[in-house]
């Protein structure tokens, strides 16, 4: 999973560099971010102490991080 998350980091590196979204050296990227945790509401009360989280490059579409 790295290889993959490494090549969509460098294509967003890339992408911001071709647009010019440097500053002092450092890439600008632009990215989504969403999570999420299960919640049972039929004949419970129960909240999951857990959930989920996802980063989404803006420009690629390609998910930077998961977990």
């Amino acid at each position: 999973m790295n290889n993959v998350k490494d090549l969509a980091t460098e294509e967003m590196r890339d992408a911001a560099v071709e647009v010019g979204d440097v500053k002092n050296g450092t890439s600008e990227i632009a990215v989504i971010v969403d999570g999420a945790w299960s919640k049972r509401s039929y004949r419970s009360n129960y909240n999951v102490l857990s959930g989920v989280g996802c980063i989404v490059g803006a420009r690629i579409k390609k998910v930077l991080y998961m977990g």
